[in-house]
């Protein structure tokens, strides 16, 4: 089988990258959304056990867009284990419970091997294993994250 090569845009492939945060995020946060009585015009609700996070008016796109904002902004950034191990979350004890055991967990508070991170830190950074390694801010890396908690840089990227 002969297997085709397409060529996109960088716009296309922006707006393709966009689509798939969206669709990401809403799979993650499962928002209440329903139709605002004006016609085109939504409110959202995200939130989970009956705390609310975000609440936004508008369009489809400008709620999820705006959602995805103001999870964002609630985000802190930890290393944890190694310096180069880098986590968002609303915590750290979320990113701990997200990714490590109790037996981990217990060692690494114990232990104090973590630390907020500075978003302005600088980090170099490979899309692949074959590509030049580009350098970036946690600030910028954090932008590229839609659902928390999550991993936003490892030394084994």
């Amino acid at each position: 089988m002969i297997n085709p090569t397409i060529t996109i845009s960088q716009s296309e492939y922006e707006y393709l990258v966009e689509q798939a945060k969206i669709v990401k995020f809403i799979e993650h946060y499962k928002p209440s959304i329903c139709n605002d009585g004006e016609s085109g015009t939504y409110e959202m609700v995200v939130g989970s056990d009956g705390l609310i996070t975000t609440v936004r008016y508008g369009t489809l796109s400008e709620c999820v867009k705006c959602a995805i904002e103001d999870i964002r902004a609630m985000q802190s950034v930890y290393w944890v284990g190694e310096e180069t191990e880098i986590y968002a979350g609303n915590s750290l004890e979320e990113i701990l419970h997200a990714f490590y055991s109790e037996k981990e967990r217990e060692e690494i508070l114990r232990d104090n091997l973590y630390g907020q991170v500075d978003l302005n830190q600088k980090y170099p950074v490979k899309e692949d294993s074959n590509s030049i390694a580009i350098e970036k801010t946690i600030k910028e890396l954090l932008e590229e994250i839609v659902t928390f908690p999550d991993l936003i840089l490892t030394s084994y990227n």
